[in-house]
């Protein structure tokens, strides 16, 4: 529907999904708790006509051999004529088997072993690699930087490349990645000149010609003059416009007769040019029916790209961005900072786990540099950005911005479960008096730590240790199940208590915890007996009438819902949900943390039943809004879905966090909770007394 409003806040789990920013992870990056911007797909959901259309087909029984319709090629051609005034016929068209595949498959075509192609970093890694993969040889033209300061190609020194080196192709990325930058028609002009004159293809990327921003048109290579249209091999693709790269399809348009009948027949006489039929449906479906969706994504990437940058000048001035003219990642200058690029990427990965795309990677000119992929809902960038403010102010010095008058100097841990995040201070034996206003303080984003809250770590007389965890408004928790496995895992590895059985003090009663230890010889995750969960309302507690609140009528502004309540040492009320569309966990979780209902407030769950065994879950905690990850209330939701019949034990509840295992105790009753714990950073924190 062309009216439809479609929702680019909402935070989409990808876990078990095969999705490579997370399942390539750990071999990448060393480690799997980063959240990932690195990747170039969005994390929005795909366009709904898209998925509409594959359900349609998939409902025929019958998946033989097809044959593309005229109209499919028209799709296409429709598609390049309304967005970007490029009239083709359908006889330049054709289908590929993915862009990076065309690539190749125009270096095998075009050029012969040995032979030299130019690339102009800093530049889309896999154009290297796609070339030297393939026997041919990468020379380097790299961009420059004009006093402007915006990238600009260096026309002499292409010509001074194609003297010495006496290449047979060049790739232009047109959109520039990582750049983002539209090349004006002069460039493209200029550029195409060239290769006519020297005799080389000019292959034309422009996968991302689609994805304009702030109203931008793009410019075809092939269009800006007759040369142009003779040298160019364009290849596009609907696959990073419409967030369906998994589906693999992509397309070129050659309009030189010269070059295109030969290389067409070649890709027809082994099937390259031949669209499967998801790729078919989807592509097609993109085409006709997917404008007003890609509009509506554009003004949120181009709003994201303006928040961001706002974002940066305001906290982080030393460092530059280069503002994209198209796509929906970032190019990012840490030269500021003074690090060498593997220094970089450490303080990105170990401090603001953060998972970018490492500049040198574009080249050695990308030294310095990262490309960051803000294809993401708000909230999750929101997180990202907040990561890289704290990581980077970590490493100034704390005495240059030192408070006047008299300090008292706190030495405190960064820790998280899931992305819930403390920092806990260590008071086994130095108390600290008022930490309700220090939890205030210390977790401010601008001018403190940055965190949910603070969890104070003390001594007990009828446990290991005790904790207090206090939210980042200053109010008291009873209970964390994330914080608690990090409390495990400090008292643990600073070998406060050497061994792997622990009981723990919280405000709702002892607590026993499990330490797994990874090969290291450190805890890598805890399993919480996080006790019996209570239902009856004046223990919850909750105003409700009956012996249990299970999917009672709760009244908020525009309708109804039903709330299941629940303690698990502290007060939740879980919502099941068809899905987390139209802002719900930001809309109604401040109205429900605070209803009336909850004489103390209550700590909300959004929940979708995925099968049953696995809850999806959106977490509103009172005291500190949307986190990524809530302990006791992933065993809330657990615990209401068997109650209502939606799922049995054991339960596997998956938040913008990770993931984290719930079981019942078959012969206590006791809920297990199992989940990692993670040292991000420490510090010393000063505080004006």
């Amino acid at each position: 529907m062309v009216n439809e409003i479609y929702n680019f806040d909402c935070v989409v789990d990808r876990h078990d999904t095969c999705a490579t920013k997370l399942e390539e992870m750990q071999a990448k990056f060393g480690r799997q708790d980063l959240l990932p911007f690195w990747i170039a797909d969005m994390d929005f959901q795909a366009c709904p006509c898209i998925i509409d259309a594959l359900r349609e087909r998939l409902n025929h029984a019958v998946l033989g051999y097809t044959t593309p319709p005229a109209d499919f090629w028209e799709s296409i051609a429709s598609w390049l004529y309304r967005r970007h005034g490029w009239k083709v016929s359908h006889n330049e068209i054709t289908f590929l088997p993915g862009l990076k595949k065309g690539l190749s498959l125009c270096i095998n075509y075009f050029t012969e072993p040995g032979d030299a192609v130019v690339i102009q970093p800093p530049v889309y890694h896999s154009f290297r690699s796609v070339i030297d993969g393939n026997g041919r040889r990468a020379v380097d033209n790299p961009l420059r930087i004009d006093a402007s300061g915006r990238y600009a190609m260096d026309f002499d020194g292409l010509l001074d490349v194609i003297k010495r080196e006496r290449p047979k192709m060049i790739f232009v990325c047109n959109p520039h990645n990582p750049v983002g930058l539209q090349w004006d028609a002069d460039t493209l002009r200029c550029v195409a000149d060239i290769c006519y004159d020297n005799g080389m293809v000019l292959v034309s990327d422009e996968i991302y010609g689609d994805m304009m921003l702030g109203g931008r048109r793009h410019i075809p290579t092939a269009t800006v003059s007759e040369k142009a249209a003779e040298v160019t091999v364009t290849l596009g693709a609907p696959s990073k416009t419409f967030n369906i790269p998994g589906i693999v399809s992509a397309w070129t348009v050659v309009r030189s007769p010269r070059l295109r009948e030969p290389f067409f027949g070649w890709l027809s006489a082994s099937e390259f040019n031949t669209p499967p039929i998801a790729a078919m449906v989807a592509t097609q479906a993109a085409y006709d029916r997917g404008e007003a969706w890609l509009d509506q994504a554009l003004e949120y990437l181009q709003a994201n790209v303006r928040h961001a940058g706002e974002f940066l000048r305001r906290e982080l001035p030393q460092i530059k961005m280069c503002v994209p003219e198209a796509s929906f990642a970032i190019w990012l200058d840490f030269r500021r900072l003074g690090l060498a690029q593997h220094e970089l990427v450490r303080l990105l990965v170990d401090r603001a786990r953060l998972a970018l795309s490492d500049g040198s990677s574009f080249g050695r000119e990308g030294s310095g540099y990262m490309r960051m992929n803000v294809g993401v809902p708000r909230a999750i960038l929101d997180e990202g950005l907040r990561r890289l403010r704290d990581a980077v102010r970590s490493l100034e010095d704390d005495t240059s911005a030192l408070p006047d008058g008299e300090l008292n100097d706190i030495p405190f841990v960064k820790m998280h479960g899931l992305g819930n995040n403390f920092a806990y201070v260590d008071c086994m034996e130095r108390p600290l008096d008022n930490l309700a206003g220090l939890a205030i303080e210390m977790s401010r984003h601008h001018t403190g730590v940055g965190s949910d809250g603070i969890i104070a770590i003390l001594p007990s007389e009828k446990a290991d240790c005790r904790m207090r965890i206090f939210n980042a408004d200053g109010s008291e928790a009873q209970m964390c199940g994330n914080g608690i496995r990090c409390v495990a895992k400090y008292i643990y590895d600073n070998k406060i208590v050497e061994k792997r059985r622990l009981t723990i003090e919280t405000l709702s009663g002892l607590k026993t915890v499990e330490i797994h230890a990874g090969i290291d010889g450190l805890t890598d995750m805890v399993t919480v007996d996080m006790g019996l969960p209570c239902m009856e309302p004046a223990e919850v507690p909750v105003r409700h009438d009956g012996a249990d609140m299970i999917e009672g009528p709760v009244k908020v502004s525009g309708g109804e819902v039903r709330l299941t309540a629940v303690s698990m040492g502290n007060p939740h009320g879980v919502l099941f949900v068809d899905n987390f569309n139209d802002g719900i966990v930001a809309s109604l979780g401040r109205e429900l943390e605070t209803h009336p209902i909850w004489p103390e407030k209550a700590n909300i769950e959004f929940v979708r039943v995925d099968s049953a065994d696995t809850l999806s879950m959106r977490a509103w905690e009172r005291g500190a809004g949307e986190t990524m990850a809530c302990g006791t209330g992933a065993c809330a939701a657990a615990v209401a879905a068997v109650a209502t019949g939606r799922a049995r034990w054991p339960i596997t509840v998956r938040l913008i966090g990770g993931n984290l295992h719930i079981d019942r105790d078959a012969a206590t009753g006791h809920i297990l909770m199992t989940g990692p714990a993670v040292t991000v950073y420490s510090g010393t924190y000063y505080h004006s007394k």
